[in-house]
C-alpha cells in the first residue's frame, strides 16, 4: 500500500497562498495537532513499514510530529514536493488560484499540453513524482506530500475519473491509499479521503 498524506495546516494556506517552493511555510498550532492525531489513525489501520516526507518544511514537520514515536528514522525525499506554482507562487487573489487550479485539474485528466506558467507540466511533475516513491512500492509506505500533488498523482496512477479528482479536495491531514500493480494507470483506488473501496 502507499498511504499519500497531505501535511498540516499552515501559515500559508491560512493566508491562502500558493505556497510551492521549497522549504515553504511552517505548520500552525491547528497542523501541529492535525499530525499528531493522523498518525495513530493510520498506524492502526494501516501498519506501514516506512514514512517518507516531500522535502517542504510542512511535509517534514506533519512526519516527525505524526510518527516519530514510531519510526527512526523519516527521510525527506526529493521529488515530492508539490506541483509548482510558478509565476502564481505566494500569491492569494482569487485569479492566481483559479489560473493555478484549471491547469491542475487538466491535469487530473492527463493532459500533457497543459502547463503552469513559470512552473510545470503533467510529465515533468509524474517523472520527478515518480521516481521519489518508486524505492517504497513493495512494502507498505506513507509518503507525507501536498494536496494538488496527491489528487494529480492518484487520478493518473489509478485511472480516476478527473471529475471525482476535482470534486473531492482533500482536507489537511487526510489521505489518499493506493495499491499499486504492475501497471501505472492501472493501481488500485484504496482509500481517497473519508471514502474507502
Amino acid at each position: 500500500m502507499l498511504i499519500l498524506l497531505r501535511h498540516g495546516q499552515t501559515t500559508s494556506n491560512v493566508q491562502q497562498a500558493l505556497d510551492t517552493q521549497l522549504p515553504g511555510a511552517a505548520l500552525t498550532t491547528l497542523g501541529e495537532k492535525q499530525a499528531r492525531e493522523v498518525g495513530p489513525e493510520i498506524m492502526d489501520q494501516y501498519g506501514p513499514s516506512s514514512v517518507v516526507t516531500s522535502e517542504a518544511l510542512r511535509a517534514r514537520q506533519t512526519g516527525s510530529l505524526a510518527f516519530s514515536t514510531y519510526f527512526n528514522e523519516i527521510p525527506a525525499v526529493a521529488g515530492l514536493q508539490e506541483i509548482a506554482a510558478g509565476h502564481h507562487e505566494m500569491q492569494s487573489s482569487e485569479e492566481a488560484h483559479i489560473a493555478y487550479h484549471t491547469v491542475v485539474h487538466k491535469f487530473f485528466a492527463g493532459d500533457t499540453k497543459a502547463s503552469i506558467p513559470g512552473g510545470e507540466n503533467l510529465p515533468q511533475f509524474l517523472a520527478r513524482y515518480q521516481s521519489g516513491v518508486s524505492e517504497l512500492l513493495e512494502r507498505d509506505s506513507v509518503v507525507v506530500t501536498h494536496g494538488s500533488a496527491i489528487r494529480t498523482f492518484a487520478a493518473r496512477a489509478a485511472s480516476i475519473d478527473p471529475a471525482f479528482a476535482l470534486m473531492n479536495p482533500l482536507q489537511n491531514c487526510r489521505f489518499v491509499v493506493l495499491d499499486p500493480q504492475d501497471d501505472f494507470g492501472k493501481w488500485k483506488l484504496v482509500r481517497w479521503g473519508e471514502k474507502k473501496y
